[in-house]
């Protein structure tokens, strides 16, 4: 099958920001990553409806419906699909999406925290939090 030409301009994309900050000694050069590496994936962005969750399916440009297990629902706006594929053989899609955030009331109140190493926080109104030792045995 073709290449999704997307996928083809995130990974240009990405080489070139590697050189980029390679050559402006923020990290080091890029590594080459072949066939044979542990870690596979590719990223397609969004277009025309190219991506989308349809029942136990997903819309894959390319790939046509592939069927899924899927975690959570989908609710936004699908900007991005990234496809990896793990050591053992397993895939994994993760969606980047947009959503709206609804902004909390404002209360006009003012607390102050101390977090300490006895007690977990001890607020301005006399609230003690006890410090939960989960490490400890």
């Amino acid at each position: 099958k073709e290449v999704d030409s997307i996928a083809i301009q995130s990974s240009v994309r990405n080489l070139a920001d590697a050189y980029t900050r390679f050559f402006k000694k923020q990290n080091s050069a890029p590594r080459f990553k072949s066939k044979k590496n542990n870690v596979q994936s590719y990223t397609t962005k969004q277009t025309n409806e190219n991506i989308a969750v349809v029942g136990n399916k997903m819309k894959l440009p390319k790939l046509g419906l592939v069927r899924f297990a899927k975690s959570r629902e989908v609710k936004g706006r699908i900007l991005n699909a990234t496809v990896r594929r793990n050591p053992s053989g397993r895939y994994f899609v993760s969606l980047l999406v947009e959503t709206e955030v609804q902004e909390l009331p404002k209360t006009n109140s003012y607390i102050g925290m101390d977090v300490g190493l006895k007690d977990f926080a001890i607020l301005s109104d006399g609230t003690i939090y006890k410090n939960l030792k989960f490490f400890r045995s």
